[in-house]
């Protein structure tokens, strides 16, 4: 079983593994531990020592995907849990039915579920759980002179506000994550990706076997429009900008502000004449920035390296790139 990529915010993937791994060990070991207690019921002893064992072996089997790095999909583990419910069922038999020792553990399942599924999966696992406690009632003639219909409800309900709450603290963990995925990841001037997720992304696109090509450009004379209007102004050109480029690369391309007035283009599978729409693209979109009026117009120097043609490194292919950059803007200022 490969590790497949998660991209869904709620799948923790190992850690999920690793959390299986010490719920059913422990309750395998603490379940056959129990049978030693005083009191304790020894009808089916022989059965429950085996539920034991195998809660324990699957807890190890856990531990080696956690090891391994071995995950599956949130639908998947969610049919695997599922499936374990007929266990759970016969282990509330085996250790005394209506008055089995081991329901109080259901809680780890309980807090497994509510933690590690989104709602769509995690309310349907509580009510088959919620109905394994309860199958007592369908075989033990005790059921009813213990007391059990207000215990299973009272369980039931137990579940249903353990699920509530969990899933709000995970939603709310999930937003924390993402505010600060966001500020790792963004520029908080112009939205954009900035240098860190901007070498992430190129170092994955240079292993892409289509190629990929860099662009690199910057404004020409960007430090007199902060000289003459000020930096507030600097930065409104920066956002115009920005907002106008985005508006125009292709999807699949990233557009990342690299620092001060220089952005790059990673734009994957492009060739010399991909690169060239796409230039004439951010210019148009340059010249029909919302800019301000301080400013009438904002220029900018453009340049470019096509791995695997150029480079066949993440480094390699900026560097070239930024050459070339620093060339064309010595050309232009000789040509003005």
């Amino acid at each position: 079983m490969a590790a497949p990529y998660i991209d869904d915010p709620r799948d923790e993937g190992p850690l999920a593994d690793l959390t299986s791994a010490g719920m059913w060990t422990t309750a395998g070991l603490i379940g056959a531990a129990m049978y030693l207690l005083p009191g304790s019921p020894h009808e089916h002893l022989g059965y429950g020592l085996l539920i034991a064992a195998a809660a324990i072996l699957w807890g190890a089997t856990s531990l080696l995907l956690w090891h391994k790095r071995w995950t599956m999909s949130l639908a998947t583990r969610a049919v695997v849990t599922a499936g374990t419910a007929p266990l759970v069922a016969a282990a509330i038999w085996a250790s005394g039915g209506a008055s089995s020792f081991l329901q109080p553990l259901l809680l780890f399942t309980a807090l497994f579920i509510s933690y590690f599924f989104p709602p769509r999966l995690a309310w349907p696992l509580m009510g088959l759980f919620a109905v394994v406690y309860s199958t007592p009632l369908l075989y033990d003639p005790d059921a009813l002179a213990e007391n059990f219909p207000a215990h299973a409800a009272g369980y039931t309900v137990a579940l249903a506000g353990a699920t509530v709450v969990m899933q709000v603290l995970k939603r709310r963990l999930l937003r924390a994550e993402e505010r600060q995925r966001v500020m790792a990841e963004r520029d908080p001037l112009t939205d954009l990706h900035n240098r860190r997720s901007f070498d992430a992304a190129l170092e994955q696109a240079i292993e892409m076997p289509e190629g990929v090509a860099l662009i690199l450009f910057d404004f020409d004379e960007f430090k007199a429009i902060n000289d003459l209007h000020g930096h507030p102004v600097g930065d409104a050109v920066l956002v115009a900008v920005a907002d106008a480029c985005a508006g125009v690369i292709r999807e699949g391309d990233s557009l990342a502000r690299l620092g001060g007035d220089e952005f790059a283009v990673i734009a994957p599978g492009s060739g010399s004449a991909g690169v060239a729409r796409i230039v004439a693209a951010l210019e148009a979109a340059m010249s029909d920035a919302d800019l301000p009026p301080q400013v009438p117009s904002a220029g900018a120097s453009f340049a470019w390296a096509i791995a695997p043609h150029d480079a066949a490194t993440a480094p390699e292919l900026l560097d070239r790139a930024d050459q070339r950059l620093l060339y064309r803007k010595r050309l232009n200022k000789t040509t003005i």
